[in-house]
């Protein structure tokens, strides 16, 4: 047995009864909509010319209908599969919830749902989603939103196989299975390219299959807290500062590891020693550390933060958690080694598992749900970024002359990025960073030609220039998911 929703999207009057009662049952705080109810509209006039030269007729095909959606309780929940901290639980009739006593609130469950649907609770500090009322159905009643229909359009199905038809406890006629529907063949606003196979069932309006270009009308409603601020200007928001320092301090250090292998003084007395710098060591692990110190202080409810490693088997957040560690724990033991034995055999292994915690990060952004992140171009700019970052950090150690060649690779390969890809954002923001990158540029060139001793003024420069543009980068990056409901 297996519940879904129903819903009469031909018969909906848009009152949004299900919407407050929702609310109402499950005392959520403002901004947190656990069901919303989209207004969808469309069509135009069009003025028909008479053959007189009349001023003719005015033709319409204007349409407008509404969708109650909230929780799908998919097939295949892309929440519960993300999750680092396996708090969210399938029960054996389908409903998908929350474990609150497991949920850390990192909000990557709200990143990987193609519907938008899990919201973080300010209140709770963790984030939260429809339960399907099943307190409501354990005890012979209806979800509190389904009761509250005063159309009745909303309902609840009873599914005894899910590729069979469904069985619904009311005389309404039968519903298109979603979950066994193409998601390209979804109404909108339902996103078309979903595999979860939601269990939501939707007589259609007319407006539904018309063919027309459809909008949200109500946006600015059905905006929860961290959609309605991740369409925010840029800079306007903050909610995703955390990560951006968390990323590029990580990058940096991970960057800075392998750079040590290549560009560091090799030492003839051990040869199978890639020299390093005490200085460039501790780098690598303040910078960790910093990174992660502040990823532990972005989630709302971090007594949970030791569960992040419960669910390796499906999450890559919590394989880059796994990855942080590793690389985290194998820095400590070259930087014992550096410092009680003089050699750096260990760093051998500490940089294969910096690119390996740089590969994990790309991993945990590319979802299907955000599709200006789902692409190789995440691929390419975390590790050009993490590439930029460390050769400027190392050069700290060394300096700069060494890697400057490697740099200048790194930061047009960053420029290349940049112009070829699609231009989403304000063309100041674009042409600053692609300022700041050929200004780092110019100034890596300086010390190929200038004195050793002129050379070191340089480098720190030449880190502000490459650092404010990564930040810039990282930035826009996070400014270009959109929230597809």
């Amino acid at each position: 047995m297996t519940y879904a929703f129903a819903f009469d999207a031909s018969a909906c009057s848009g009152c949004k009864a299900c919407q407050i009662a929702c609310k109402d049952k499950n005392n959520l705080p403002t901004d947190v909509l656990w069901r919303r109810v989209f207004e969808v509209s469309g069509g135009s006039w069009t003025n028909i010319a008479a053959e007189d030269a009349s001023p003719g007729v005015w033709q319409t095909d204007v349409f407008a209908y509404n969708l109650s959606i909230a929780c799908n309780h998919c097939v295949h929940p892309k929440c519960a599969g993300v999750c680092p901290t396996d708090a969210y639980i399938v029960r054996p009739d389908g409903i998908v919830y929350i474990d609150e006593s497991k949920c850390m609130g990192c909000g990557y469950c709200a990143w990987a749902c193609p519907y938008a649907v899990p919201q973080y609770n300010p209140d709770l500090r963790q984030m939260s989603k429809c339960n399907f009322c099943f307190d409501n159905l354990d005890a012979g009643l209806p979800p509190a939103c389904v009761a509250a229909c005063p159309m009745r359009v909303l309902d609840f199905v009873v599914l005894t196989d899910n590729e069979g038809p469904i069985t619904r406890n009311t005389s309404a006629p039968a519903h298109l299975a979603l979950w066994n529907t193409p998601a390209s063949e979804h109404p909108f606003p339902l996103p078309a390219f979903s595999r979860t196979q939601p269990h939501l069932a939707i007589k259609p309006h007319a407006g539904m299959v018309n063919g027309l270009a459809k909008a949200i009308s109500n946006r600015e409603e059905t905006q929860t807290q961290r959609t309605r601020s991740s369409q925010r200007k840029i800079f306007e928001n903050l909610d995703e500062a955390p990560l951006v320092a968390f990323t590029l301090l990580t990058q940096m250090s991970a960057g800075m590891a392998v750079a040590s292998l290549f560009f560091q003084p090799f030492d003839t007395a051990s040869p199978v020693r890639a020299g390093s710098s005490t200085f460039n060591l501790l780098m690598i692990g303040l910078l960790l550390g910093l990174g992660g110190l502040i990823s532990f202080l972005h989630l709302g409810a971090k007594k949970n933060a030791w569960r992040a490693l419960m669910h390796l088997k499906k999450s890559w957040l919590s394989r880059e958690i796994l990855m942080a560690g590793l690389f985290g724990a194998s820095w400590l033991v070259s930087f014992v080694e550096h410092w009680f034995l003089n050699t750096d055999c260990w760093l051998l292994v500490t940089a294969p598992l910096g690119i390996g915690l740089v590969y994990s990060m790309t991993r945990v952004y590319r979802l299907r749900a955000a599709q200006n992140w789902d692409s190789w171009r995440t691929d390419a700019a975390f590790f050009l970024s993490a590439a930029s970052l460390g050769l400027t950090g190392v050069a700290f150690g060394t300096g700069m002359a060494p890697v400057a060649i490697p740099l200048l690779a790194a930061l047009a390969a960053e420029a290349g990025l940049l112009l070829t890809g699609p231009l989403r954002f304000e063309e100041t923001v674009n042409r600053l960073r692609l300022g700041l990158i050929l200004a780092a540029m110019a100034a890596a060139l300086i010390p190929l030609f200038a004195p050793n001793q002129a050379a070191g003024w340089f480098m720190l420069p030449i880190f502000l220039l490459v650092a404010a543009q990564e930040i810039l980068g990282r930035w826009m990056f996070y400014e270009m998911r959109q929230p597809t409901l």
